[in-house]
């Protein structure tokens, strides 16, 4: 399952994550189009949810891939395994696809 996280989150700024890593993170499973960026082309997963403090559901699982989504309108993902909390100012202009394995 996979999860949209903005690079502006708390989970992201504050706590960061990696693989391996258990979570519990409030989500929108419902009308959390508008919060998605415009994916990657060479993506090929279905975004499921949007991490959101006032999420209509609790995602908990492991993470098992963390793709960061780079660039003007996030079109560019790359592999990490860990948000890059020593480059903060890159989380503004970055967002995270989240795969995880739900418990």
């Amino acid at each position: 399952m996979w999860t949209w996280v903005d690079g502006a989150e708390d989970i992201a700024t504050d706590e960061g994550f990696a693989v391996g890593d258990a979570i519990a993170w409030p989500v929108l499973t419902e009308d959390f189009a508008e919060l998605l960026p415009q994916l990657p082309a060479d993506f090929d997963g279905e975004v499921a949810s949007a991490a959101d403090d006032d999420g209509d559901t609790v995602l908990t699982g492991t993470i098992v891939r963390i793709l960061m989504a780079t660039g003007r309108r996030r079109t560019v993902a790359h592999d990490i395994t860990a948000t890059p909390a020593e480059h903060v100012q890159v989380l503004d202009m970055a967002g995270f696809l989240v795969e995880v394995d739900p418990a």
